[in-house]
């Protein structure tokens, strides 16, 4: 990593994305603090970037929607003796389409998306989840991927949905899914909000107010990202502290 101290030049791409190199500088032109070093910042954006593509509670109640960039598709390979799979390691939210081997889409509970459970287990036709024979419907619940029937040879099923983003490493690694000419904005403001609070438990109680400012500002950049991107049918909460 290169030097990213105040005084260095603030670089934006072409496309106004904003790689980690300015947002280091960036932060600490506000935070001017040392105790924040480098590897600290870092793992704040990242946090960040993960906990924006995770949903945020906005002010009408709604969560932000997934970012279109982050779509996935991967596959799994059933057990030969549980109902469930571990859903892809990079999976964070959202589950929009199932499929089998041959590319057809494989139900979920009926009256519900992927994510209805309970609906899916009162619609086997063996509440226990111990039913043989091919994989008829699916639905997620936590990190897996639970399915009736049980196949007495795996089968592999395919799985469309939002990943984690990609951490930031080097000084030119931009936020992974994120929209260009937001990022330095939404990236900026919710790790400045987020050491200012640390700074008010600490007993700090003069930084209340720049903790206002600087989630106020998160705040009117996240609405800015859900109106871009639009609002998904269904999108779900991965964890995230919200203001």
């Amino acid at each position: 990593m290169s030097g990213t101290g105040t005084g260095t030049k603030v670089i934006v791409t072409v496309d106004g994305a904003a790689p980690l190199s300015t947002l280091l500088s960036e932060i600490r032109s506000v935070i001017q603090d040392d105790y924040y070093d480098e590897t600290k910042m870092i793992d704040k954006i990242n946090a960040c970037v993960n906990s924006i593509a995770g949903g945020f509670l906005m002010p009408d109640r709604s969560i932000s929607p997934p970012l279109p960039d982050l779509i996935a598709y991967n596959t799994v390979t059933t057990s030969l003796t549980l109902p469930y799979v571990s859903l892809p390691s990079d999976y964070q939210r959202n589950v929009f389409n199932v499929c089998d081997s041959q590319g057809l889409q494989i139900a979920p509970p009926e009256g519900g998306d992927y994510s209805a459970y309970n609906l899916f287990v009162k619609q086997s036709f063996d509440m226990r989840l111990t039913e043989s024979g091919s994989v008829y419907r699916v639905a997620v619940k936590g990190g897996r991927l639970y399915y009736q029937g049980i196949p007495a040879a795996a089968e592999t099923i395919g799985i469309h949905y939002y990943r984690k983003p990609t951490n930031m490493v080097n000084d030119t690694d931009t936020p992974d899914g994120i929209p260009a000419h937001l990022q330095l904005r939404l990236i900026k403001h919710k790790v400045c909000a987020d050491i200012f609070g640390e700074q008010i438990e600490d007993g700090q109680d003069n930084s209340g107010i720049s903790v206002k400012y600087h989630a106020g500002k998160f705040a009117e950049a996240m609405l800015e990202m859900v109106n871009f991107i639009g609002v998904d049918e269904g999108p779900e909460i991965y964890g995230s502290d919200n203001y």
